[in-house]
């Protein structure tokens, strides 16, 4: 069945990206065939689609890259529930009828309703591609066994080397830790939902020849060069234990600046993203913070005030202007007797 919606009723008040992304999202869905909706932000999401693609029940479906602001918006998301979905991965369960499965590990959607006939859910997992590339490992080929064990790394961040700088000249002869680096990048390079969809089909019919491929070495090798960038500004920053970063129009790579304020020892980083309906929001805790003093630091817990989730290192939400999002935080930090600091990179040249 197509669920018909008037798209253009609810793209005035949206940026000119998300005004993109959502029309290539709606073309999509009008496909007359059963959906599968990913998370398309990462490593885990898109290795995950990929390993469904090449599942024999899953391999008509059309695949659709999703975020968390296109499921909670209040109308699209109510648009995007009623569609006929086959399968879940990476994200919450959204949908509205049963679907045939649902897999994710995020803590945050353990308590929610998984509407599946297969629900493969494990809080413990370290990403979902691990635990579907278990499930079907008689189904799919050995590049992806090998992709899906990288996600172990990207997905909780598990590096024990720097970023690399420079591109090894061949994927297989690296060793693992620069795998998954170049894994991490390669995923990172999309700048819309239709270079999401683009990857992923790069992914399913070029598998590991993907990393030599001129296009994607060159996205790649400007992404390393960005994140030198975005480096050199954390280096700029004092540090405290919780410092906020309300993003700028200026391009920088917020995993970098990130991973180098986690170095100077902030404990916690809010990246704010400022947009005209709402602030988009994400949280992470340092790895250095220990299991034992997680708790006092658990940014899952302040991703709910946002109607958001994750796990306790690593959350995103959505608030609703930057003085109310900014509050938030404010009174949250407080009330976790925490030091705070703040920079706003719209004034930044």
């Amino acid at each position: 069945m197509t669920v018909l919606f008037n798209l253009e009723s609810i793209l005035t008040d949206s940026s000119d990206q998300m005004q993109r992304d959502l029309r290539f999202i709606y073309s999509l869905s009008l496909l007359p065939k059963p959906k599968i909706a990913f998370h398309g932000a990462d490593a885990d999401g898109i290795i995950s689609a990929v390993i469904l693609k090449t599942v024999v029940e899953f391999q008509e479906a059309i695949f659709i890259p999703l975020e968390y602001q296109e499921i909670h918006h209040s109308q699209f998301g109510t648009f995007l529930r009623a569609l006929n979905w086959q399968a879940i991965v990476d994200l919450p369960p959204f949908n509205n009828s049963t679907i045939n499965l649902y897999c994710d590990h995020h803590q945050s959607n353990k308590f929610l309703i998984k509407n599946a006939e297969l629900v493969l859910f494990d809080e413990n997992a370290p990403s979902a591609a691990y635990l579907l590339s278990n499930h079907f490992k008689d189904q799919i080929p050995h590049f992806l066994k090998l992709l899906s064990d990288l996600t172990i790394i990207t997905d909780t961040a598990s590096f024990t080397t720097s970023p690399p700088e420079e591109i090894p000249l061949n994927f297989c002869d690296t060793s693992r830790q620069e795998q998954a680096w170049l894994l991490n990048d390669i995923c990172r390079t999309p700048e819309s939902t239709e270079e999401v969809y683009s990857l992923f089909q790069a992914f399913s019919h070029q598998k590991l020849d993907i990393f030599s491929n001129e296009v994607y070495l060159q996205k790649i090798s400007s992404l390393r060069s960005l994140r030198k960038k975005s480096t050199n500004i954390g280096d700029q920053f004092e540090i405290a234990d919780v410092l906020v970063i309300i993003r700028g129009k200026e391009k920088i790579m917020t995993s970098a600046l990130v991973n180098r304020l986690f170095e100077k020892g902030v404990k916690i980083t809010c990246i704010l993203f400022p947009g005209k309906q709402f602030t988009g929001i994400s949280l992470r805790v340092n790895s250095q913070v220990s299991t034992a003093d997680l708790e006092k630091y658990r940014v899952d817990n302040l991703a709910i005030n946002f109607s958001g989730g994750g796990h306790p290192r690593a959350a995103g939400g959505r608030g609703t202007t930057l003085k109310t999002t900014r509050k938030t935080i404010i009174t949250w930090v407080q009330e976790h007797d925490l030091t705070y600091r703040e920079y706003d990179l719209r004034n930044q040249k």
